[in-house]
């Protein structure tokens, strides 16, 4: 339910026929995840929405780009301000609005098909029960307003195909917003202290070295470096040396000038067995077994 039927100075929505979402949810490519409906309100005064619980069968992503607004979902209440996003699983209840002080000014999307009760789902692997906060990107604008664009060309199924397959890469952009920063946003001081800890872990990929001899190198303590550390890679330190060094492993090993044995002192591993069971953790089959599958004659990729 719209509470105001209001119009917007320099509002854009796309509107798709059912005709052509029957399309869309019989196109293989696009069948999981494709756009219902879309735009943009600029400064949306008197914004109002408010749905019943199994009311609509497609999710809906609100992103605040000004201003202020507000979502009710059950007895929750969440506010948005620029830079805010939030996805609304398909078939609940909920309402929203804009700020009647500060209106928000927001991009927005409605997403149908199979896998659209999963979006939610996947930010929640990421993000708490709450708004996610992005930063500017002119990357994340730059692929809405080709949606956008590519759609208000009309509803062949080429441009069906390219609007919807860019899709994917929109939602990573509030999924997993920590690493879909512009180029030309600031990094946190952390971020930068962290990727320069992965480089000298790489420039030691052949060492034995400890966590507190990083940690010392990145002019942390030990607790806070393992913190920050844990906080942007999700590994902890130990877990990414050994998962950089497995990595290495294996570009040794296709390059065939080593044996098991080599590869394992190349990455700083002198114990063949502890190298074979650390190589199954990660990529669950032995170095050996990897060979036969990836390298040796009968299975090397072609």
């Amino acid at each position: 339910m719209r509470k105001h039927k209001a119009s917007y100075e320099g509002e854009q929505v796309i509107d798709i026929p059912k005709k052509i979402l029957s399309k869309c949810a019989r196109t293989p490519l696009i069948q999981r995840l494709y756009i219902n409906r879309m735009g943009i309100f600029p400064h949306a005064i008197n914004h109002y929405y408010k749905r019943e619980s199994g009311q609509v069968s497609y999710a809906v992503l609100l992103h605040c780009f000004d201003g202020e607004g507000w979502i009710i979902m059950g007895n929750k209440k969440f506010i948005l301000k620029a830079g805010d996003a939030y996805i609304i699983p398909p078939f609940s209840a909920h309402s929203y609005g804009a700020s009647t002080s500060y209106p928000w000014s927001i991009s927005w999307m409605h997403i149908a098909g199979s896998s659209a009760s999963e979006i939610s789902d996947a930010v929640k692997l990421v993000q708490k029960d709450a708004p996610v906060h992005t930063v500017y990107s002119e990357e994340r604008n730059n692929l809405f307003n080709l949606m956008l664009k590519t759609l208000s060309k009309g509803f062949s199924v080429s441009n069906l195909l390219y609007a919807n397959l860019i899709l994917p890469n929109y939602l990573g952009s509030f999924i997993a917003a920590d690493n879909f920063n512009s180029l030309s946003a600031t990094i946190p001081a952390e971020e930068n202290v962290i990727d320069e800890a992965i480089q000298f872990m790489r420039n030691h990929i052949e060492e034995k070295i400890t966590v507190e001899e990083v940690a010392r190198h990145s002019g942390m303590s030990v607790s806070f470096f393992f913190k920050q550390f844990k906080k942007n890679t999700g590994y902890s330190p130990v877990a990414y040396f050994n998962f950089l060094k497995i990595q290495k492993a294996i570009q040794l090993i296709h390059t065939t000038k080593y044996n098991i044995g080599e590869v394992g002192l190349k990455i700083g591993i002198d114990d063949p067995y502890y190298f074979s069971r650390l190589f199954k953790k990660q990529m669950g089959v032995s170095p050996r077994q990897y060979i036969h599958e990836f390298i040796s004659p009968a299975g090397a990729d072609q």
